[in-house]
């Protein structure tokens, strides 16, 4: 593996701070472990792991920020890789509806950042397979 910013052929993993932009808040991720070029300082981030990144910014977003905005509900919408259509069809709304909150023309009800926060954790931590509740005697 050669460094794509100074060809440098030696790498370390460690962890990198990834920032990301949430509508008016930036979320700052230390979780994420990468070769880094140990020359340069470079290091490519997967899109698999950009995905996750963005879907962790979108939680803590939608969890610490004191309003949900338009801008932050569009990001949550990507980072799930859902359309409008997608999440409408999801939150049993129209298209319109999610296109309104998303530029501000419309407040959204208190249940839509529950709801839109649900799915963000569904996508992060699905539900375990083959397990199941039982009732006890």
């Amino acid at each position: 593996m050669k460094c794509h910013e100074c060809n440098g052929e030696k790498f370390e993993r460690r962890v990198v701070e990834l920032s990301t932009q949430v509508g008016d808040h930036v979320v700052v991720d230390r979780s994420v472990r990468l070769p880094v070029c140990m020359h340069c300082d470079a290091f490519v981030v997967p899109s698999s792991v950009l995905e996750m990144v963005e879907l962790r910014a979108a939680l803590v977003a939608f969890l610490d920020a004191p309003r949900v905005t338009g801008e932050m509900l569009r990001f949550a919408r990507k980072a799930l890789g859902s359309t409008q259509t997608e999440l409408a069809a999801r939150l049993s709304v129209s298209m319109e509806s999610v296109s309104r909150w998303e530029r501000e023309e419309r407040p959204m009800e208190p249940w839509v950042p529950l709801a839109v926060l649900g799915l963000v954790r569904e996508r992060l931590m699905p539900a375990p397979e083959n397990v199941e509740l039982k009732k006890t005697a």
